[in-house]
């Protein structure tokens, strides 16, 4: 299970995955800041998405694009 949860923290990284977490900081650190607690909470869930690799419309994996292999 640890295995597991490695892999999917350490592969797999996108310019949209990347994107995710670069705006989840930003909207992390702002509602800090700011005291926003629902921009606060967007972060964390922007957050949660990019370091565990989810999507809310693709939950299946129906989105992802199959890889062609040599």
């Amino acid at each position: 299970m640890i295995d597991n949860i490695k892999a999917r923290l350490l592969s797999n990284w996108n310019l949209w995955r990347i994107t995710r977490l670069v705006l989840s900081i930003v909207f992390v650190i702002s509602g800090i800041i700011n005291l926003d607690y629902i921009l606060l909470a967007s972060g964390v869930f922007l957050l949660g998405q990019a370091v565990f690799n989810t999507c809310v419309t693709c939950v299946s994996g129906n989105c992802e694009i199959p890889q062609k292999t040599k």
